[in-house]
């Protein structure tokens, strides 16, 4: 990571003032649940339908081409990711927008953000180890209708204190998805929270700080370092942009031309395709945004990225937007969006396979989906729910508890250590 500046400001200095602007986006949680809704659509779909991913005609289930057509169309959208690390990065720096600056402040805000994400984190890996004990899971059943994506997953049985160890850690810090597929998100959630936070308490105040961002965004691109980084930057700076006030000083219908400008780049840069079996779409559209010398997956990353930027600044730019975003069914489902996000995939690969492999022997296979995606979809809105309530919603509180303990315990032992 590129060296921060060597000035930095004093720890007291006053965060900048944000005349209009709420220190939480709440029109944020309606696109967050809507992304969290996208990842679930896509792992049920690649698991029970997999040509959708993978393109071979061979594992079809239904009629005619409509499978592979899906697979090699712009239809389904591929920049779900980058756009919950972009999300991250925006909300977190809307967040912390007041926050002293500098180092000191900064250590509680991390002990809180790290509370604030393990704890969910250590619930779900709880459920999927009693899930494991108890030989839930059914990926052979989803392996056999051509998931095949899907072998590796709960294959083995971890011991007890290797659970414990990776509850309490692991997953976060080293990348350990064994238990939940979708965990190894974790580990970049986490580090993502520590670049947004640790630059803005060091140079949140800086008035060059949007070219810090761009320069660390060009150290990562240039240290081929994980691109959802690069994510988390441009949320931080789509929020600095934001803070200024510059969108207030466009016309109305300038700022209109500039949202469907915004939503017409986001369809096409969000779904670049990011796999062989789409190179049909790359032959007829894409081929001028090909990045010479930068392989497939990478390049569609970034353009995800930049997808992920262009919606979340038309977003912002759009009075209309918003106020669709902040309907109270989206706003609901963006607050259990992360509860959403760690459940799904444990109930797809165990209540739901064993589910539809046993309506196998009494229907059709279409028929027998719709009747599983039917009973699941209420088994998941009710375990969502209560683990929102139980699990999710709690951990703020407790999160701010120990930001409050942290910053209490550090304050005495710099003053200890000043006398």
């Amino acid at each position: 990571m590129a060296h921060l500046p060597t000035h930095l400001p004093s720890p007291h200095s006053p965060a900048l003032p944000l005349p209009l602007v709420p220190a939480r986006l709440d029109f944020l949680d309606g696109l967050r649940g809507l992304a969290a809704l996208g990842v679930l659509i896509h792992h049920y779909s690649a698991a029970f339908y997999p040509t959708t991913m993978t393109g071979d005609p061979a594992t079809a289930h239904l009629p005619g081409h409509w499978e592979t057509w899906l697979a090699a169309s712009p239809v389904l959208l591929n920049f779900r990711l980058s756009l919950f690390f972009a999300l991250s990065g925006l909300v977190l720096a809307a967040s912390v927008a007041r926050a002293p600056r500098g180092w000191r402040p900064l250590l509680p805000q991390l002990a809180r953000r790290y509370v604030r994400l393990s704890l969910p984190v250590a619930a779900s890996l709880v459920l999927a180890y009693a899930l494991l004990l108890t030989h839930s899971f059914r990926p052979q059943v989803l392996v056999a209708n051509g998931a095949t994506w899907l072998e590796p997953f709960w294959q083995w049985l971890p011991s007890f204190g290797q659970f414990v160890r990776d509850a309490l850690g692991g997953v976060m810090m080293r990348n350990i998805p064994r238990y939940n597929p979708v965990l190894w998100t974790m580990m970049v959630e986490w580090q993502g929270s520590l670049l947004v936070l640790g630059v803005l308490a060091l140079a949140g105040t800086d008035p060059w700080r949007l070219a810090l961002y761009a320069g660390l965004a060009l150290a990562f691109m240039a240290a081929q370092a994980d691109p959802y980084y690069v994510a988390f930057l441009l949320g931080l700076s789509l929020h600095d942009v934001y803070h200024r006030q510059w969108h207030r000083r466009l016309a109305a219908s300038t700022r209109r031309v500039l949202v469907v400008g915004l939503l017409l780049a986001t369809a096409f840069l969000a779904s670049y395709p990011e796999s062989a079996y789409q190179f049909s779409v790359t032959g007829a559209a894409y081929t001028w945004l090909q990045l010479p010398g930068v392989e497939g997956s990478r390049a569609a990353d970034f353009y995800h990225i930049l997808g992920s930027g262009t919606l979340l600044a038309a977003l912002l730019l759009s009075g209309r937007l918003q106020k669709i975003a902040t309907t109270s069914l989206l706003r609901r489902l963006g607050k259990r969006a992360f509860a959403l996000y760690l459940l799904h995939f444990l109930l797809m690969g165990s209540g739901s396979a064993w589910l539809f492999g046993w309506l196998r022997g009494h229907f059709a296979y279409n028929a027998s989906f719709g009747l599983m995606a039917l009973l699941s979809g209420g088994t998941l809105v009710v375990l969502t729910e209560v683990f929102y309530r139980l699990i999710d919603n709690p951990s703020h509180a407790v999160a701010r508890w120990v930001g409050r303990v942290s910053a209490a315990a550090l304050a005495y032992l710099l003053a200890r250590r000043s006398r």
